[in-house]
């Protein structure tokens, strides 16, 4: 296993794009849902420029976000919900409808800049 630090500049220069593609789409949201932990920063950085307010749960017309669509596990009951993620990957039962990167290595671990450095993955470190 090895890992690939996302840094706040690459962060934000995602969000950015990803913002782009939302706002291109012509979707109606009445706000965004983030996702503990993982979706909560990429939610307040896409309310701000989308200007569209943070939900404490999905509605109905909620876009639903997380930093990424790993094996689809989380996303699974928002299904039924528009979803954008930094990163897909292709493995995952769960594609976002808006996403940047694809992660094609699983064994690569992405560390985002709001996370330490190093985590604890089943009793080892990366």
């Amino acid at each position: 296993m090895y890992t690939k630090k996302i840094d706040w500049k690459e962060y934000q220069k995602m969000t950015d794009e990803l913002a782009v593609k939302i706002k291109n789409s012509n979707e109606f949201f009445d706000g965004i849902y983030g996702i503990p932990r993982g979706g909560l920063p990429l939610a307040v950085s896409l309310s701000h420029i989308l200007q569209l307010p943070i939900l404490l749960y999905p509605t109905i017309n909620s876009l639903v976000v997380d930093d990424i669509s790993e094996t689809g596990l989380t996303l699974t009951s928002h299904k039924n919900k528009k979803i954008a993620c930094l990163f897909s990957t292709t493995w995952t039962t769960v594609k976002p409808d808006f996403y940047i990167s694809t992660k094609d290595d699983e064994n690569c671990w992405l560390i985002f800049p709001w996370e330490k450095e190093s985590i604890e993955i089943q009793g080892g470190y990366v």
